[in-house]
Parts: structure tokens; C-alpha cells; sequence
């Protein structure tokens, strides 16, 4: 630091004017004791990593939130499918019913319950197409764009990706960015508590410089040293505060650390029933309820059957497939959140 004073200036008498000034220019230094240096700079390097740990969140949670909205376009493709599906079969039961009803060997009534279903159809065809249309636009926001620039997601909804072991998953939990921004948080704590504790031993100010006497007309040069008295118990407030607070920190870090865990077990438990129903809908359930539809409307056809079985065997068959739906986007669903909570930092989640 450099510093100049003038002196002796616009007095009176023998010091009027600037005939008795004395003008000092003077270069100083401030020696930091106890490595108060070495304590910003680590305190410094861990915000630095803080922020780009924070940075890597925001990128994983954008991620995230994509493969959710993905998913969804999915799962709104498929029940738009099944909706489809679902309004021709009852299209063909109509006319089906009408022909048995002309022919005197249905009630009209059968019919008329039949139409009523038809209806039914038409409005959750609807209703699907509105969906996958509000699903498609949310996806598209997420890069800026009012309408969505595709015209259909292209991904395999009932593929459902193999998940490692549990012990594997809980393996890399540290290195989640949610979880590493609790150690770097206690970590900014201890830089600070070091920080506050170096402050206690005082710093040496000296400084060195030239004087000039204008009454004498010399030079001389001039030098000094202080050394601040009271800064140990000046700090030690700053201390206990740094202290309590990387306590309460690295015990706020342990209890979320325990909870990350035990969300994570609950997941992955959720995760392999939600593979378990959705392959027991598809290899055993469906087929079943595809092959008693088949049975029912050809005993419907036979006058075997009456159309209320005929109705329920269409209905049941319906509501196992958008169950199915339903197990996909779940284990999709949950496999998003196990990679959220195990993916490493840096590593964007597929």
C-alpha cells in the first residue's frame, strides 16, 4: 500500500503558507500471520467447486425432467393406440349387435348398452389425443418452443432397461451432486471455521517512506511497525459461530445422507414391482384376457354367450392394457429418480 501526508500546512505564524510543510510519501505492507492467505484461498477453491456442483444439479435436474416428459409422450402414444384400438373392436361389436338385434335374436336393449360403449370409446379416444397433445408441447418447452417441432416420439415404452444391483447403486451415491454439495457444504463450513480461527493472530503492518521539511529544506527517511492488540478475543465469537455452524452442518449433511438412502432402497423396491406387474401384464394377463375376448365373441356369435360377457371380456381387456401402460411409465418413472439420486457428478443421466 502506498500513502503520502502533508503536514504543517495553512497555519499561522511560523507555519502560514507552505513554507514549513513537511510532506511524507511512504510505501507499506501488511504481513498476514497465521495462514489467513492459505484459509481465503482454500475457502475461495471450495465455493469455486460448489458452484460448478450446483451448475451440475441444474443440468441433471433439466435432464431429469426431460426423460419424465419423454416418457409421458410415450405413454400417451400408447394409450392413444389402445383408445384406437378399443373404438374399432367396438365398432365391430356394434354392427355385430344390430345384425343379432334385426335378426330378433338380441334385445334391443343390448344395442343400445353397445352404443352407449361405442360412445365411450369415441370420448377417450378424444381425451387421449388431447393428452398426448398437452404431453408433446410440455416436452417441447423444455427447449424453448411453443409448438412441439415432431410428430411423434420415437422410443420404446414396454423396453424396460436392466437396473444394477442395489449394493452397485448405493455404491455411487457420494458422487451424486446433491449428495457431494452436502460434503462440499460442510467442507465451506471447516474453510470458513479456519478462516475465522486464523484471524486470531494479528497481522504485522510496517511501512518505510521519505519525509521532507521544507523549513530545513532536508529529506529524511522515516519507518514503522504496529501490531494490533486484542485480536485473539475479538475472533473467538467469529470462532464459536464458525464452529457451531460446521457441526450443525455436517449433521444436516449425515441426516439427508441417511434419507437419500433410505428413498433409494424404497425406489429400487418400487422399481422391481413395477417391472413385476408389468411383465405379468404382458406374458400372462393380456394374453388371457385377448384370448377369452376371442372366445367370448366367437360364442356371442354362436348365441352362446350373452352380450354382457361380451361387454365385460372387451372391458377387462381394455383396462389390463392401459395397466400395462401404467406398470411402464412407473418403472420408467422410478428408474428416472434412481439415476437422479446415483448418477455421478458431471454425468448427464440417459
Amino acid at each position: 500500500m502506498a500513502g503520502a501526508d502533508v503536514e504543517n500546512v495553512g497555519g499561522t505564524g511560523a507555519v502560514s503558507g507552505i513554507h514549513a510543510a513537511e510532506t511524507t510519501v511512504r510505501l507499506g505492507r501488511v504481513l498476514e500471520r497465521g495462514g489467513k492467505r492459505d484459509a481465503r484461498r482454500a475457502a475461495g477453491a471450495i465455493d469455486i467447486e460448489r458452484s460448478r456442483n450446483a451448475l451440475d444439479q441444474t443440468r441433471l435436474d433439466l435432464t431429469t425432467e426431460t426423460t419424465r416428459r419423454f416418457v409421458e409422450v410415450l405413454a400417451d402414444q400408447a394409450r392413444t393406440t389402445v383408445a384406437a384400438q378399443d373404438l374399432a373392436l367396438a365398432h365391430e361389436l356394434t354392427a355385430t349387435v344390430r345384425r343379432w338385434v334385426q335378426a330378433g335374436r338380441s334385445p334391443e336393449s343390448d344395442l343400445s348398452l353397445m352404443q352407449i360403449a361405442e360412445e365411450r370409446a369415441d370420448i377417450e379416444v378424444e381425451h387421449a389425443a388431447h393428452e398426448l397433445a398437452s404431453a408433446r408441447v410440455s416436452l417441447a418447452a423444455l427447449w424453448n418452443t411453443v409448438e412441439p417441432d415432431f410428430d411423434k416420439a420415437a422410443g420404446d415404452l414396454f423396453e424396460l432397461p436392466a437396473v444394477p444391483a442395489y449394493e452397485a447403486l448405493v455404491a455411487r451415491l457420494p458422487e451424486n451432486p446433491t449428495l457431494r454439495g452436502l460434503v462440499l457444504d460442510t467442507r465451506a463450513a471447516q474453510a470458513r471455521e479456519r478462516v475465522a480461527a486464523a484471524s486470531a493472530t494479528p497481522d504485522v503492518t510496517w511501512h518505510v517512506g521519505v519525509r521532507r521539511l521544507s523549513t530545513f529544506d532536508d529529506t529524511a527517511l522515516i519507518a514503522g511497525i504496529s501490531l494490533p492488540l486484542g485480536s485473539a478475543k475479538r475472533s473467538a465469537l467469529s470462532v464459536a459461530q464458525s464452529a457451531a455452524e460446521t457441526e450443525a452442518t455436517d449433521a444436516r449433511a449425515q441426516a439427508q445422507q441417511m434419507d437419500v438412502r433410505q428413498r433409494l432402497f424404497s425406489t429400487y423396491q418400487e422399481l422391481v414391482h413395477a417391472r413385476t406387474a408389468f411383465e405379468a401384464h404382458r406374458d400372462h394377463m393380456i394374453p388371457k384376457a385377448e384370448a377369452a375376448l376371442a372366445l367370448t365373441r366367437k360364442g356371442f356369435d354362436a348365441g352362446r354367450f350373452s352380450f354382457v360377457a361380451l361387454s365385460q371380456a372387451q372391458r377387462t381387456l381394455l383396462e389390463l392394457r392401459n395397466a400395462q401402460i401404467d406398470a411402464a411409465v412407473r418403472y420408467h418413472t422410478l428408474l428416472t429418480d434412481i439415476e437422479r439420486m446415483t448418477v455421478a457428478a458431471g454425468v448427464s443421466s440417459p
